[in-house]
């Protein structure tokens, strides 16, 4: 697979904002905090139709509408990098509209976690380009800029999308625990569970030549659930392709708090990963309800139990 590394950003660069899968709506404020705070970071911007957009409830304008918007941010030479405002469940409706021919004439910097996890394994097996499992607006930019959790992701997505040079070691901001010892090197891919389960078998998702960390994060569900997929990975190949494996923190809310059920995943995991040899550290900083470490798509990385160590090991942008 030939891989496009997206360009760096400058400050003062206009970064655009598209919303492709979940409308904005329900949280409208957090959005908003967003923009203001990328704007106070010293960056222009701009701002797509889709932002604004509800259809059927569920989504931020139709299927055609999404997709031009994402065309028309990467044509447009303005715009530096672009930043999802936040995920959902639709993504994978937009696909077919995309132009990949222009997404990889006009490589960016493209943002997101969650739904847009499609995204990134799309673009990767169309156009091959790295997308960043990381920042969004509303959950992302839109916390408050001044808490310790906001600046170590902030920080961390800024050395890594403004600087040609590999980001090295990840830092940990919680303690990471090591399920399977060992250490091992391949390119990282992953990203969110469902949208990972969604994208198998389609024509959206890349052909794993070489050896693989794989990374996945789920938000909290019937464990049955998470069961099913991770035997689904397994019987798709990835286990087959998988070098080590990283979990992040398997959480959502419920009653009004936040449940973490990231110890009651690892009977599965190990149970369905038993005939493989390759090391699990779980627990990371990814995911939902939680700050995110940068996990950029196909590049090189390597982990080490011995030392709770997982590095990302070449420059994610020229």
């Amino acid at each position: 697979m030939k891989l496009v590394k997206p360009r760096r950003i400058a400050e003062g660069d206009t970064i655009g904002v598209v919303a492709p899968s979940h409308p904005v709506t329900l949280f409208q404020k957090q959005y908003n905090d967003g923009i203001r705070n990328l704007r106070q970071l010293g960056f222009g911007v701009k701002e797509g139709k889709t932002v604004g957009l509800t259809y059927r409830d569920y989504m931020a304008g139709t299927d055609k509408e999404r997709a031009e918007d994402i065309n028309a941010m990467f044509a447009d030479r303005e715009v530096k990098a672009i930043v999802c405002a936040l995920g959902g469940q639709v993504a994978i409706r937009t696909l077919r509209h995309l132009d990949f021919n222009v997404i990889r004439a006009n490589p960016k910097v493209f943002s997101g976690m969650s739904d847009i996890t499609t995204y990134h394994l799309a673009f990767l097996a169309r156009s091959g380009l790295s997308g960043l499992h990381q920042h969004d607006v509303t959950f992302g930019f839109g916390t408050d800029l001044d808490s310790g959790d906001a600046k170590f992701e902030r920080n961390l997505f800024f050395k890594l999308t403004m600087n040609p040079e590999r980001l090295g070691q990840i830092p940990a901001l919680t303690k990471w625990e090591v399920w399977r010892e060992g250490s091992a090197k391949g390119r990282l891919f992953g990203g969110n569970m469902n949208s990972i389960q969604c994208s198998i078998g389609t024509r959206y998702i890349p052909s794993l030549d070489e050896d693989i960390i794989f990374f996945w994060e789920a938000m909290t569900q019937p464990l049955s659930h998470i069961d099913q997929k991770l035997a689904h990975f397994r019987e798709a190949g990835l286990f087959d392709r998988a070098a080590g494996m990283l979990i992040g923190k398997i959480r959502g809310e419920e009653g009004g708090s936040v449940k973490d059920m990231t110890a009651d995943v690892k009977p599965a995991v190990m149970d369905i990963a038993d005939e493989f040899d390759f090391p699990v550290i779980a627990g990371m900083d990814f995911g939902h309800y939680t700050p995110n470490v940068p996990l950029p798509m196909w590049l090189k990385a390597s982990m080490n139990t011995d030392e709770v160590k997982v590095s990302v090991d070449e420059p994610f942008v020229t």
